[in-house]
């Protein structure tokens, strides 16, 4: 293997679509792990963080990111499709509160869309 980054040769956004889903299988995975025991649950966690690093590190050698918007700012030039537009006002301030897949990059270009759930900013009060 070598020890060089390589850039894909391909089918990019397959490949983008594999990677989302495999992200999708390994975060439904750590929260079913949180309703096994202790133990159980502390080894299975430990694997998941294992295999989302090697995919991690897979994708850098083809050159792909994954990119999670959770907690940013949401707006229209976001790379992202929200699952939920008519649900806030387009004057509310918005940010992402979930994401249901993620996006896909490669340097700067976006491969695939992520797609999330955009939330009301909490104002503290005071």
């Amino acid at each position: 293997m070598p020890d060089h980054p390589t850039k894909f040769v391909g089918d990019a956004e397959l490949v983008a679509q594999i990677c989302q889903e495999y992200w999708k299988l390994t975060t439904a995975t750590e929260k079913a792990a949180k309703q096994l025991p202790e133990k159980d649950s502390t080894r299975l966690t430990g694997q998941l963080k294992f295999s989302r690093r090697q995919l991690d590190v897979l994708m850098q050698q083809i050159g792909l990111r994954l990119v999670d918007f959770v907690g940013e700012s949401f707006h229209p030039g976001l790379a992202v499709s929200v699952d939920n537009p008519g649900d806030y006002g387009e004057e509310q301030a918005l940010i992402v509160g979930k994401t249901l897949e993620p996006t896909v990059m490669s340097d700067m270009t976006i491969i695939r869309l992520g797609r999330v759930i955009v939330a009301p900013v909490q104002q503290e009060e005071e």
